[in-house]
């Protein structure tokens, strides 16, 4: 009997907890180019969202429109 194959997200978190461990990113289980080995190996690299902003803290950050009609404008009259 065949097991399936391990969704994306489990995939991700082993290679998250890999980075935890402090693994290697060269410990990737997974064979080069397919694509558990991709998504491992971003879970390896982003664990998670506050790591990726910490490591570009020069990065732009997104800009935000105001609501329409909501702005700081005064209405005319």
């Amino acid at each position: 009997m065949s097991f399936p194959d391990r969704s994306p997200a489990a995939v991700s978190v082993e290679g998250r907890h890999a980075f935890d461990r402090g693994d290697p990113i060269e410990a990737n289980p997974y064979p080069e180019g397919s694509d558990d080995h991709a998504t491992w190996k971003r879970g390896w690299q982003m664990p998670d969202g506050e790591r990726a902003e910490a490591s570009m803290p020069d990065a732009p950050q997104p800009t935000r429109e105001p609501p329409a009609g909501g702005g700081s404008e005064t209405a005319p009259g």
